[in-house]
């Protein structure tokens, strides 16, 4: 009688560097496939459970559901972007006079004079926000603006595409993938995978819900209750940032700090900021934990080095794919490294007492 002999690993070591070689070559066309696996990877289980409620085909389900974002996000952007757009023109149009009036505030004078020359607080106000415009758009021409926008327009196009098929095929990809694998190890790998799902899922719903949780919560305290003005801009500027760790919050509270000190004043301005914090305080320790769950939970030295490393090797796409994918290499270490349970030393004989060192009799 002969036992079968275990398939070799080589052939997957071998296709597994391959497939890292080819991803490299390919990193600089790989952005509309990284978005669509993402949307497709947060909505799938959506389309799943929609699939099995109401028994459709799931391709009937996805194009269901794309009939339904678009209305919404029509809907959204004729009533809401208009002013959106508006407000946030006027807001960067008013950049340099917010800073100007706050550092006039702040430094008591119209001048301060730095190595024998005068610098009016003007010209000051206009680096900054020259500094801060080189930092978030790309110098050009107009030609090279246009240019990048009908590249965003076609990646975004295709990403649609890409997210549509990913969403119908997605399981029988898995299926290939895993197929390619060692018998032995495909059961140990699928329950994996179903781990990482499980808090990747989390994470991107939970950050989709806490964008517009944030942004509404924010309109509503600036706009009806302290009438900040570009209350609704800002909101959406608070929201966006949302999902850029760590720093995204924080540009949000300068941006909304510098406005309100501008046109209300010290008081109001620590006011927004008091807001701010209670706010980030609130969804980090209450809201978060819940939507999200403590599983994607990263200590923040860890989150700043993901995000770092994100964003030397594939830019801003990797700073926001930074904590996701640290929290996916989180979960596979926890499998393949779990701690050992601690020893447990029993208690004493109730009655009795431990012996002094050297004694053999109990007193």
């Amino acid at each position: 009688m002969t036992t079968e002999q275990p398939r070799s690993n080589r052939p997957f070591i071998a296709l597994v560097i391959a497939v890292a070689i080819l991803l490299w070559l390919a990193r600089g066309v790989l952005g509309p496939f990284i978005v669509a696996a993402i949307v497709a990877y947060a909505f799938s289980p959506v389309v799943s459970k929609a699939e099995r409620r109401f028994g459709l085909p799931r391709i009937a389900v996805v194009a269901i559901g794309y009939v339904i974002a678009i209305v919404i996000l029509g809907a959204l952007a004729w009533l809401l972007a208009g002013r959106v757009i508006e407000e946030i023109t006027l807001l960067a149009s008013s950049g340099p006079s917010s800073i100007a009036t706050t550092l006039r505030d702040l430094l008591g004078a119209d001048m301060i004079a730095i190595g024998g020359q005068q610098i009016t607080v003007v010209e000051i106000a206009a680096q900054i926000q020259a500094r801060i415009g080189s930092l978030i758009a790309s110098p050009g021409d107009a030609l090279h603006i246009a240019g990048v926008v009908g590249q965003f327009a076609l990646e975004a196009i295709l990403a649609l595409i890409v997210t549509f098929y990913f969403l119908v095929d997605g399981t029988t990809f898995r299926d290939h993938v895993v197929g390619v694998l060692p018998r032995e190890r495909r059961a140990s790998t699928v329950a994996l995978l179903e781990r990482i799902h499980l808090v990747l899922g989390k994470w991107l719903r939970g950050q989709v819900f806490l964008i517009f949780l944030v942004a509404a919560v924010t309109y509503l305290v600036l706009g009806p209750i302290l009438h900040v003005p570009y209350a609704l801009a800002i909101a959406v500027i608070t929201g966006v940032l949302e999902i850029i760790p760590l720093v995204g919050p924080l540009a949000a509270t300068a941006i909304a700090g510098t406005d309100a000190f501008a046109r209300g004043g010290p008081s109001l301005a620590v006011i927004v900021i008091a807001f701010y914090f209670v706010l980030r305080q609130i969804e980090d320790q209450v809201v978060a934990p819940v939507v999200i769950g403590r599983a994607v939970h990263l200590h923040p030295v860890v989150t700043i080095f993901a995000v770092l490393v994100g964003l030397h090797v594939y830019g801003v796409l990797g700073g926001l794919l930074g904590v996701p994918v640290a929290a996916a290499l989180n979960v596979v270490y926890r499998e393949l490294y779990r701690p050992d349970e601690p020893e447990t030393v029993a208690p004493p004989p109730k009655g009795r007492r431990r012996l002094p060192k050297g004694s053999t009799t109990l007193s």
